[in-house]
């Protein structure tokens, strides 16, 4: 599996977009799994074929459906308060609950 050209220096960005880090795990977390899952499939179809309904079915996954931004006050000890930002994304929504982290 190939990290698209774009995406190669995000581990070593300063500030990256959220979309783009989103983007970047997920080709590296294909680059990690995508071999062990051809071997773990029990069909007894050639091993060309597993590769290529591997490949679908991570290319099924790839698109980002949702983005979801929130903030919320945070009460430190010290009594200060700060703005918490968080972010989720949401991918493979045909099935539910969603993956994303």
């Amino acid at each position: 599996h190939e990290i698209p050209d774009r995406l190669k220096d995000i581990p070593t960005s300063g500030n990256p977009r959220f979309f783009d880090m989103v983007e970047y795990f997920f080709h590296r977390a294909c680059q990690v799994v995508e071999d062990q899952l051809v071997e773990d499939m029990k069909s007894r179809v050639p091993i060309e074929e597993k590769k290529k309904k591997v490949a679908g079915i991570l290319n099924m996954m790839q698109p980002c459906d949702h983005i979801i931004e929130i903030q919320f006050p945070l009460r430190r000890d010290s009594g200060d308060y700060e703005m918490i930002l968080g972010y989720r994304a949401q991918h493979s929504s045909h099935r539910t609950p969603t993956k994303g982290g």
